[in-house]
């Protein structure tokens, strides 16, 4: 028995609804003729939502304008914008998250029109990954110039003041190298707090910010009085008293406050002091790795602010206080 033909029109329309990608095809007007059932998967809509409705409906409205200005320009004159061969994109879900794409497109003549069709797979997985791996091998670069200079300049002092120490029973040379260790510790600590606080939090849980500030301030806090809000947040409590502590020190080390706050915004928090704020900072490179206005400051504790504010996904800024001092707010924080 002859085994079936594979141009059987059956075979092809089982193909294409049964597929894991999705596929979807529009005319020349950017209306959605097909979807295949796999849409459903991917973007959360079945099949017959999606038919009749103008592409840009899983499409964030951003890009809205730049794909009739695309299609437009390909009709008039045949030059494409893009890669049709596996270009990446974001879409936008039913629910309205994005997620990330990557799409083929192809041409077709079909009852004498002209329709598009795009093959739609969900690469949102894949292109975690890579953030998530770009994001390491950024902390690695950090701690490798942390270990080459950071670490190794004061353990190169700290030996050649031992010698003379040695050579001369000099207390003050001893007491010189006291010192060098104590911040050859400060870095230690810093280098692994930025070694764990970087990593996307996975299972965050409902906390106060009241209850996690004052823990933070039993720690790292200075002679400043201290106020707070109450807020519950969703966030890693570690990781935010890790980060409220390098805030908290700050302030004691640089600004010369009398008093610090914890505040709520509607979308987030805010720490604040009343002192000197950030004049004489460059304030594009205050939470850059390395970056301090201080002879003996590390310039690694507002990088673990902001790396632990971004693994939460949150967004930091920093400006002046009603007070003339510093306010670092933080956005985009999920309430309870």
């Amino acid at each position: 028995m002859e085994p079936e033909s594979f141009t059987d029109r059956a075979f092809f329309e089982a193909l294409v609804q049964n597929g894991s990608d999705a596929i979807v095809t529009i005319d020349t007007e950017s209306r959605i003729r097909f979807a295949n059932d796999a849409t459903e998967r991917v973007f959360g809509y079945e099949p017959a939502e999606l038919v009749g409705e103008p592409l840009t409906r899983i499409m964030p409205d951003r890009f809205h304008e730049a794909h009739h200005s695309a299609v437009d320009r390909y009709l008039e004159t045949g030059d494409r914008t893009l890669d049709w061969g596996g270009i990446e994109l974001p879409a936008e879900h039913a629910d309205g998250h994005e997620i990330q794409v990557s799409v083929t497109f192809e041409e077709y003549e079909y009852e004498g029109e002209t329709v598009f069709s795009g093959i739609m797979r969900d690469i949102s997985d894949r292109k975690e990954r890579e953030r998530k791996l770009e994001q390491q091998n950024e902390q690695l670069e950090r701690f490798a110039s942390v270990v080459s200079h950071d670490l190794r300049s004061p353990l190169q002092t700290a030996k050649a003041t031992l010698a003379v120490a040695r050579a001369n029973d000099d207390e003050e040379a001893l007491a010189e190298l006291d010192d060098l260790l104590d911040r050859m510790d400060e870095l230690v600590d810093d280098v692994l707090a930025l070694a764990t606080q970087g990593q996307a939090v996975d299972d965050p849980e409902e906390v106060s910010l009241a209850t996690v500030a004052d823990e933070a301030w039993h720690v790292a806090g200075g002679d400043q009085t201290f106020e707070t809000d109450e807020r519950r947040l969703v966030a890693d409590p570690e990781r935010l008293r890790t980060l409220l502590e390098n805030l908290f020190r700050n302030v004691d080390d640089h600004a010369d406050a009398g008093s610090v706050r914890v505040g709520a915004l509607p979308d987030g928090f805010y720490v604040e002091d009343d002192g000197r704020g950030l004049d004489g900072v460059e304030t594009d490179r205050l939470f850059e790795h390395g970056y301090t206005t201080a002879d003996e400051g590390t310039g690694i504790g507002l990088n673990i602010v902001e790396t632990v504010a971004t693994a939460h996904g949150w967004r930091v800024g920093a400006g002046e206080s009603d007070d003339g001092g510093a306010r670092f707010e933080f956005h985009e924080v999920v309430t309870r």
